[in-house]
């Protein structure tokens, strides 16, 4: 009875109820999918932004917010009475807007979601979450997207205030793009700065100075930026469309491989210490250092009329890139040694791998050998663009071109052979104590203050405490080696010194991890297997 019924309803409707089902199968799976995604993704994503939303410091911004852009726009509007209707006014009512929205964006959110992880990590609850399928990057990116949502919502508020001060004339639109472009990517950087510092503190005074530092760090960013923005306000844009659209790339680019290290860092610091900390940052490094060193490239290939400006963007890119192998090269040095069983399974497996993989794994040896080829490779990179630079009719003089060289041979071998030094008084420390990879860049610092300090006091001592000139004695000193040859008066040896001290160094490191360092992959137990495939289902 119940086929004949069917049999009747499908004549009847002429197919609907086939093509019904098949629809209603379609939603499903779309159903189905986007529960997965939403399982894999959004969790701690949903729990922040409930908090957020509902957190008195979310209402109290908002509404703030609301109140001083009506209160701007009255106001503001009255005061360019009656000379509004006639004279060109979007500058000044797009600076207040400027202010009312920069404020909440550049300091209230990021604030707000180091505080909130801070408070994670402080009352516990982050211990928690890590015994769930929660990793520490799903963590710390459901805080960014929290974050990254209030800071929407508070530019959709503001948006018909925006579009209210471009309709008073002059301002363009390219300008107010990029103001926004500028305040978005500037947003979302110090909202990652501001997380990267949340897992740093320990103990109350720590709390207690990371936060100031953290304030410290938004206070100079608003300022900064905030000044940037005005001038382009009030004055216009000088740069060219073309140089406005390589910085603006540039800036999106480096703010995202930036954003991923510190990330990567913060989500490290988070991992239990049985995990694997380390690859994941060393990858992020070196994506960093390459995309430095492509837009340095591009811009000495692709502007020719004015090499001035070239030098403006290559010599700060060179100096941040310097600091921060420096400063991760003390920290990868001073890395612990001990790798477990859950590292071990996550190695590289086969000979090609573990022979293009080796120096990304965890461990203090390899650390030092990454280091001292990141170092090396920075080295080469700036040495072939100032060549380049130079072969292509760079302003700077013969003397400063042979002197740029020089100084930067002499700083990456200095800095070898303090890693090497690094590296060996770390592994004395750790014969008997356990402590952090902050060690690492605390010796880099003590070793460079007395590889300055002490051939300088014998040699002052020994003259009687009257003053001396430079001489081979004072090598190590690489305070006043590297000032004698800012001042052109560089020694002979220095050059051919600091090559071989660069590939010794780096020979010597690569020696020296042996095969103790070089952990071997081991097979995955069937109960882990079998909970990792729990957690799938």
């Amino acid at each position: 009875m119940s086929t004949v019924t069917a049999v009747s309803d499908s004549l009847t409707t002429g197919g609907q109820p086939d093509e019904d089902t098949a629809s209603d199968r379609w939603i499903e799976r779309i159903d189905v999918w986007a529960e997965k995604i939403g399982d894999a993704v959004n969790p701690i994503l949903i729990k922040e932004t409930r908090q957020a939303l509902k957190s008195r410091q979310f209402v109290l911004t908002f509404s703030v917010l609301l109140v001083a852009a009506l209160a701007w726009t009255v106001a503001g509007s009255l005061s360019l009475m009656p000379m509004i209707y006639t004279t060109p006014s979007a500058p000044r009512m797009l600076i207040g807007y400027y202010i009312v929205l920069a404020i909440p964006m550049l300091l209230v959110v990021p604030l707000a979601a180091y505080r909130s992880l801070e408070a994670e990590i402080d009352d516990g609850t982050l211990e928690l979450l890590s015994i769930t399928a929660l990793s520490p990057w799903q963590i710390v990116l459901g805080k960014l997207a929290s974050a990254s949502l209030q800071m929407m919502l508070y530019l959709v508020a503001l948006f018909p205030c925006v579009a209210y001060a471009y309709t008073l004339r002059g301002v363009d639109l390219p300008t107010i793009g990029l103001m926004m472009a500028v305040l978005i990517t500037a947003a979302i950087a110090l909202t990652i700065v501001a997380l990267a510092f949340a897992p740093l503190a320990r103990g109350r005074s720590g709390r207690i100075t990371t936060l100031l530092v953290v304030l410290m760090v938004l206070m100079m960013a608003q300022y900064m930026i905030g000044t940037g923005v005005v001038f382009m306000i009030v004055y216009g844009n000088p740069l060219t469309v073309g140089w406005t659209a390589f910085l603006l790339i540039t800036m999106v680019l480096l703010t995202f491989s930036i954003g991923h290290l510190l990330l990567t860092a913060t989500a490290a610091q988070l991992t239990p210490e049985s995990e694997n900390r380390s690859s994941g940052i060393r990858w992020s490094i070196l994506l960093l250092t390459t995309l430095v060193f492509a837009c340095n490239a591009f811009a000495i290939e692709w502007i020719q009329e004015d090499r001035g400006q070239v030098l403006a963007v290559f010599f700060p890119s060179l100096l941040c890139l310097t600091g921060l192998w420096t400063f991760s090269g003390a920290l990868m040095t001073a890395e612990s040694a001990t790798v477990t069983p859950r590292i071990q399974r996550e190695l590289p497996g086969n000979f090609l791998s573990r022979l293009l993989l080796l120096f990304f794994t965890p461990g203090p040896a390899t650390g030092l050998v990454f280091a001292c080829l990141g170092i090396v490779l920075v080295m080469s990179a700036s040495l072939i663009g100032i060549e380049r630079m130079q072969s292509l009719g760079s302003v700077l003089r013969p003397t400063d071109f042979t002197m740029l060289q020089t100084l930067i041979l002499a700083y990456a071998s200095y800095l070898l052979v303090l890693l090497l030094c690094v590296r060996a008084i770390v592994a004395i420390v750790r014969i008997r104590n356990h402590p952090r990879v902050e060690i690492g860049l605390a010796a880099l610092i003590a070793i460079a203050v007395l590889a300055a300090l002490v051939p300088y006091a014998i040699g002052l001592h020994a003259n009687d405490y009257r003053p001396f000139e430079y001489s081979g004695w004072q090598s190590t000193n690489w305070v006043w080696t590297m000032g004698q040859i800012v001042d052109g008066q560089s020694p002979a040896w220095v050059f051919e010194v600091s090559v071989f001290a660069c590939v010794t160094a780096t020979l010597v490191a690569i020696a020296c991890v042996g095969r103790r360092a070089l952990a071997m992959r081991t097979a995955t137990p069937a109960a882990v297997l079998a909970e990792q495939q729990k957690g799938k289902l």
